[in-house]
């Protein structure tokens, strides 16, 4: 993957078409949701709440249905980037498949194939030109997997998963700008994930006005491994930037599971047993935690990110430092909350 020189990259920003699309992309997922919210309930498209749930009231659910498909038409008109049309309409059919299960439920095998489809259909879309085996296919298909269940996993609280999305964007989209190896798709896909998704956290901000759903952790999830993939693509430096930026929600699942895993527990059986959903418990609220993974990215895991572009400081280092207050929020909910 080419990169573009950083005076490319701001001549790009500065295009009154790119701004008129990214205007009109943020005014429209505003509108939809709006709108969203209004028609969702007559569509039976309402989380009650269970035993599981940190709501207390029926909330609107599949709300990421709207930014998503804004998404997908946004990335499937950039012309520059690679297997544009093919990542559009895979981002268009992962949202397809969250609504079903949003409305009806899928059976978890069905859902986990199409995610590993997805995946293994990415690289080849980015890369066509290159000869890529089959284990690399099938390890890329296993990672974009796992990046669609992290975000899935993680989206059970109010604003939680967008505020994440959000931060990702932000900071990868800065580095991509900014930072010393420049890409100005990368560039783009973040501002225009910005764009779209930014309105849905003025629904989803605590106490939520409407869930995001699988219609939209799904292929959210799918949308940050793009972001990722193209991240290491241009930079080793930039992609552990990325894995940076990602941290709070891999150690949180990463660590879960281990945990469950080694108390005998099925790891993909439903469970409150993440640290965002004890913490949230025990604060009465999922404000708190919101705030506190927001303020992470912005004290924590962006200036170390930046770090990683910009200097000779060993890699691998930041990646672990970085780790440090997720790791501790993990320890002190299975210990004190």
């Amino acid at each position: 993957m080419a990169s573009a020189s950083y005076p490319g990259v701001l001549s790009r920003a500065k295009n009154p078409r790119f701004m008129l699309i990214l205007l009109a992309m943020l005014l429209g997922s505003t509108a939809g949701l709006w709108l969203f919210l209004r028609v969702a309930p007559s569509l039976d498209l309402v989380d009650q709440p269970n035993a599981r749930s940190l709501h207390s009231t029926p909330t609107v659910v599949s709300g990421g249905l709207v930014p998503m498909t804004l998404l997908a038409a946004g990335v499937g008109s950039s012309t520059a980037l690679p297997g544009a049309t093919g990542i559009a309409l895979l981002i268009a059919g992962l949202t397809a498949i969250g609504l079903l299960d949003d409305k009806w439920g899928l059976p978890s095998a069905i859902r986990l194939l199409c995610y590993l489809c997805a995946g293994i259909a990415l690289p080849w879309l980015l890369s066509s030109d290159l000869p890529l085996g089959t284990t690399t296919l099938l390890l890329t298909g296993v990672a974009v997997a796992w990046c669609i269940n992290l975000v899935n996993f993680m989206d059970g609280a109010d604003g939680l998963a967008t505020v994440q999305a959000l931060c990702v964007a932000t900071g990868l989209g800065l580095i991509a700008t900014f930072g010393a190896a420049p890409n100005a798709i990368l560039a783009w896909l973040c501002a225009l994930l910005l764009a779209c998704c930014a309105p849905l956290l003025g629904f989803n901000w605590p106490p939520a006005k409407l869930f995001m759903g699988d219609a939209g952790a799904v292929p959210l999830g799918f949308f940050l491994a793009v972001l990722g993939l193209l991240a290491f693509a241009t930079d080793m430096s930039v992609g552990l930037a990325w894995l940076i930026l990602m941290m709070p929600f891999l150690v949180d699942t990463g660590m879960t599971l281990c945990i469950r895993s080694l108390a005998g527990r099925l790891p993909h059986v439903a469970h409150r047993d993440h640290a965002y959903q004890r913490l949230s418990l025990v604060a009465g609220s999922p404000l708190p935690i919101t705030l506190g993974v927001l303020g992470m990215q912005v004290a924590w895991q962006f200036p170390l990110a930046v770090t990683a572009v910009s200097s000779e400081v060993f890699p691998l280092l930041l990646v672990l430092l970085s780790a440090i207050p997720a790791v501790m929020a993990v320890v002190y909910a299975r210990f004190r909350a």
